[in-house]
C-alpha cells in the first residue's frame, strides 16, 4: 500500500518466518515539518505497547549512516484497513462490527490513558485483520499531552 509518507510492502523475517510490513519513507529530510512528524511518530510508537496499536519491530540501519534520505521501518503486519473494508462488498455481521468497535475503543482508551491524541483517526488509519483485531496506525499528526499542565487549556475529555 501507499500512505502519506511512504509505501508499505509485506515481507518475511527469514530467521523466524514471521510476516511483517516494511514502510519505506523517502526524502525524510527534505522538509523540516515532515522530518519532525516522522521522528515524532517513530519516537511515540517505540513507547506505545498495546495489541491494537501498530507496533514497530525494527528500523533498518542504512548502509551509509552519514548520508541517507530513506528509512525502512519494520512493523506488525495487518491484512487490510477499514477504508478498504467499508468500500468492499464484504458483509460484516453485527458481532463482527461490535468486535471491531470494541477493539478500536480499547486502543483509544489506551492512547488517551497514555496522554496521546491521534488527531488523524479515520478508516484508512485503522488496520484490520480477519479475526476483527485492529491496529491504529499513522501517528504522524499525533500529540503527546505530557507537559500540557503548563498551558492555558484544560483537557475535559469531551467535545
Amino acid at each position: 500500500g501507499k500512505g502519506s509518507y511512504g509505501a508499505v510492502c509485506s515481507a518475511i523475517h527469514k530467521p523466524t518466518g514471521t510476516k511483517v510490513a516494511i514502510k519505506k519513507m523517502d526524502g525524510v529530510f527534505e522538509d523540516e515539518i515532515d522530518a519532525k512528524r516522522i521522528l515524532r511518530e517513530v519516537d511515540l510508537l517505540r513507547k506505545l505497547k498495546h495489541p491494537y496499536v501498530i507496533e514497530i519491530y525494527d528500523i533498518l540501519e542504512p548502509a551509509d549512516r552519514t548520508n541517507f534520505d530513506t528509512i525502512y521501518i519494520v512493523l506488525r503486519l495487518s491484512e487490510s484497513d477499514m477504508k478498504k473494508v467499508i468500500k468492499s462488498a464484504i458483509y460484516l455481521q453485527i458481532k463482527h462490527i461490535q468486535t471491531v468497535v470494541y477493539n478500536l475503543l480499547c486502543a483509544l482508551k489506551y492512547l488517551h490513558s497514555a496522554k496521546v491524541i491521534h488527531r488523524d483517526l479515520k478508516p484508512a488509519n485503522v488496520l484490520i485483520n480477519e479475526d476483527c483485531s485492529v491496529q491504529v496506525c499513522d501517528f504522524g499528526l499525533s500529540r503527546s499531552l505530557e507537559g500540557v499542565q503548563n498551558s492555558s487549556f484544560i483537557i475535559t475529555g469531551r467535545q
